[in-house]
């Protein structure tokens, strides 16, 4: 069918605008009237019923007038073949031309007239046409609804509405809890990401996690929190076949703890986790190859974390799971996890841990599947944090009967005696020692007294009659330090005691020693994971004790690097180094007054701890000044009495030198002269007068001054577990400036040491914390939170500060 266009115009004089019922009769027998509206202004399409209603007369005047006027306005061309009667049918369809003319119904003598009128149109009034189109249609929606219809299709979308809104805030809030788990307003762990965020108390970001990055990624957690109500974790999720994670926190004061435990649920699950380094300086760890202070400057790649040395490996002989934050965050990786570590390896400003059996160093069962657990702590500030740590990872003493090497020098025979080594070169030693003025203390006989390593005895050769030279060196009020370690050479005659009591670590299947090399010779190990290779071990050590009078012993060796590599403890502990753990206990039943150049988780044990013998350099790596970092590291793992080797050096690298650069041993001995224990090998009086004359100045402002301060600091350090030689940054710990300082220190809050450790300088610049200080060097007092530039240090002064008062 064509479609058609009319327009209906009516004169408001014409009764007929008014009401059409008059021609009611007339229009009953319409029928079969078929026009099509299109392309009308209103683009509206009314019913047949309507155009019945219309005519019907059933509306009133004003309504009739309304409609009239409405059909008025649809403007649609349309021709027509000849005028049409309303009141009468039509003889014949009326057909349509292409062009379609517009048609007027005349309501004076109720015919459809054809009207001349323009078919281009504007494309302004096209899209107002459309505009209005759209307004009628929903109009004529309303208008052919009927009000109960209308009202109930208002109440279906309605409730469709808050159906769809129930659901999608459903949705949400679901999702919200999968992927961002919060406990209290400090930590938010977002599952299907696998990031840890730790917050700070205004909701800033303070520490981000990244777990579980061997995960598949397309791998969706479930929540196992109902299945793990005996461990009543705050958090469980688990991966199926691959992992189980689970995050518990408690809160004491301004303290934050959160533990985190990964299992492993197949032997193909490598957990990894890696937290960001950015932004804040990190120290911790111990004693580590090319230390820096802080620990942010350094790159170690992922590798077993067990003591080592430090000239043959990343990490050296005492060694902590421990890394401290400026941002005062604290990490504490369990003691049985076979931990793997990496620190800004590649750069990439991340510490990263891996728990995994992989072969040596951690040897397991078959079927054991590794677990990674560390808690995470926040506090305030970095000084806050580590003290309320302090006592929740480590044992500390009761006392500390180590701190009698700090009122007395260590006087070491190597490296001063190398092979030469004897009875006649002790006693020559120590009369060299007393004539030049300086007091008697300790003397320490390096592994070389042996005869064989590992008999426990004197060398005959050398030591004609031990006996008498150790009471010679008692007279002149000489302590005696033997050097002993847990290794036994094959070509001893303790090892064949120790093979038919085995006694050492051996083989699982054959049962017979495990070999390992120390120090150039073939050794074997002795066991003191077995309480009866362990009371072997301790009592020749009494032995020898009461047999010659020995006042101590230093105990070395027994690092996880130097183990066989399938070893076999009777006791088996994943973490190797908890062999070092119950070697020292045994060591320290021999008595208290002892030393010792290994450690792991031993704080409680009263001993200095000796660092790595250092090269007669100035360098940062193994010489001067690697010093300091690694005394300031050992401090914070809480070793208060730490020793920090010879003064000018433990090895001589120069060709047939004999003794150390005499610039070098003076910045060394003013360095030394603040350290908890001051060690020498050689001694002054191998110097010229000036050397003598500054030395002895030293000991004396560490007697008046210095060792006041220390025996304090020991006392806080039983109570609180703060270190006797800390860093600038505990008087100030929200000082970023004073973070990376790492040729400064305090003793106790009370003296700042400021040595020089460069070849050639008389000069440098220091950092006053905040507060009053005598500037000892000048005589006068300085106010703090201050630099002072260029400060003039000559070559036989060392430049200190000690607290005091404003003056008035």
């Amino acid at each position: 069918m064509e479609e058609i266009t009319y327009t209906i115009e009516s004169d408001p004089s014409n009764p007929v605008s008014q009401g059409i019922g008059s021609r009611k009769r007339q229009r009953k027998n319409v029928k079969n009237l078929s026009i099509t509206w299109s392309d009308m202004e209103m683009n509206c399409n009314p019913s047949t019923e309507d155009l019945v209603s219309l005519e019907s007369g059933i509306h009133s005047a004003e309504a009739n007038q309304a409609t009239v006027n409405s059909i008025r306005s649809l403007d649609a061309d349309v021709t027509v073949s000849a005028d049409t009667t309303p009141g009468e049918s039509p003889t014949e369809t009326p057909t349509a031309d292409r062009k379609p003319a517009s048609l007027q119904l005349s309501v004076e003598d109720n015919t459809w007239k054809g009207s001349q009128k323009s078919s281009k149109i504007s494309s302004g009034g096209q899209l107002r046409k459309n505009i209005q189109n759209r307004a009628a249609r929903v109009k004529a929606v309303f208008h052919q609804s009927k009000p109960s219809d209308l009202k109930f299709r208002l109440i279906l979308v309605l409730l469709f509405c808050c159906i769809v809104a129930l659901v999608t805030f459903t949705w949400f809030l679901y999702h919200q809890k999968l992927m961002n788990l919060e406990i209290g307003d400090k930590i938010r762990f977002h599952e299907v990401q696998r990031i840890l965020h730790l917050l700070r108390e205004n909701g800033e970001e303070h520490l981000t996690g990244y777990l579980g990055l061997n995960m598949p990624v397309n791998l969706n957690p479930y929540n196992c929190q109902v299945l793990q109500r005996g461990l009543d974790p705050n958090i469980c999720v688990e991966w199926k076949y691959r992992a189980r994670l689970m995050i518990g926190y408690w809160h004491k004061g301004n303290l934050s703890c959160y533990s985190v435990n990964w299992q492993a649920l197949s032997h193909h699950t490598h957990l990894e986790d890696c937290f960001s380094l950015h932004g804040a300086f990190w120290y911790g760890m111990g004693e580590i190859k090319n230390i820096s202070w802080p620990l942010s400057n350094i790159s170690l790649n992922m590798q077993p974390f067990v003591s080592g040395d430090v000239y043959d490996s990343d990490f050296g002989s005492i060694l902590e799971r421990y890394w401290l934050s400026s941002e005062g965050i604290a990490i504490h990786v369990d003691p049985e996890v076979p931990l793997y570590v990496s620190l800004n390896s590649s750069r990439n400003e991340r510490l990263c841990f891996i728990a995994k059996y992989q072969g040596f160093p951690y040897h397991v069962s078959e079927n054991k599947l590794p677990n990674l657990k560390y808690t995470l702590c926040t506090g305030t500030d970095i000084k806050s944090v580590h003290l309320d740590t302090m006592h929740k990872f480590h044992s500390l003493p009761s006392n500390i009967s180590s701190s009698e090497f700090l009122g007395s020098p260590v006087w070491a025979t190597g490296p001063k005696f190398g092979t030469s080594l004897s009875q006649e070169s002790l006693q020559v030693y120590a009369n060299h020692i007393m004539e030049h003025g300086f007091e008697a203390g300790n003397i320490l006989i390096d592994i070389r007294w042996q005869e064989k390593e590992g008999d426990l005895q004197f060398r005959v050769d050398n030591f004609t009659n031990p006996e008498e030279v150790l009471n010679i060196l008692h007279h002149k009020g000489f302590k005696v330090l033997l050097a002993v370690h847990p290794y036994v050479c094959v070509d001893s005659v303790a090892f064949l005691n120790g093979t038919d009591g085995k006694y050492f670590i051996t083989d699982e299947k054959w049962n017979v020693p495990l070999l390992t090399r120390w120090q150039d010779s073939v050794c074997a190990i002795v066991d003191v994971t077995n309480k009866t290779s362990a009371q072997w071990f301790l009592a020749r050590l009494k032995e020898l004790k009461s047999k010659y009078n020995i006042d101590g012993f230093v105990f070395l060796g027994g690092q996880s690097l130097y183990l066989p590599k399938f070893y076999n403890f009777q006791q088996l502990n994943i973490n190797p180094d908890t062999y070092l753990t119950q070697y020292l206990q045994i060591a320290s039943k021999a008595g208290n007054f002892m030393g010792t150049g290994v450690g792991f988780n031993t704080q409680n044990i009263a001993a200095f701890v000796a660092i790595a013998p250092r090269t007669s350099t100035w360098d940062a790596t193994t010489g001067l000044r690697s010093i300091l970092p690694t005394v300031l590291s050992l401090e914070l793992l809480g070793y208060p009495v730490v020793n920090p080797g010879s003064v000018g050096g433990d090895v001589l690298l120069r060709e047939n030198a004999t003794l150390p650069d005499k610039e070098l041993y003076l910045r060394w001995l003013q360095l030394a002269a603040f350290m908890p224990v001051v060690q020498f090998s050689v001694p002054p009086g191998d110097y010229d007068l000036d050397v003598i004359k500054a030395a002895k100045v030293l000991f004396k402002i560490r007697e008046e001054r210095v060792l006041p301060v220390m025996q304090h600091s020991i006392q806080e350090y039983l109570e609180t577990g703060a270190p006797i030689i800390r860093p600038l940054w505990w008087l100030e710990p929200n000082k970023r400036d004073v973070h990376v300082l790492n040729t400064q220190f305090v003793i106790g809050e009370e003296i700042i040491v400021a040595p020089i450790l460069d070849k050639g300088k008389r000069n440098r610049d220091i950092y006053l914390p905040q507060g009053w200080w005598r500037d000892e060097l000048l005589g006068q007092i300085q106010r703090g939170g201050k630099w002072l530039h260029n400060y003039t240090v000559p070559l036989d002064k060392v430049a200190y500060f000690t607290r005091t008062e404003k003056p008035t």
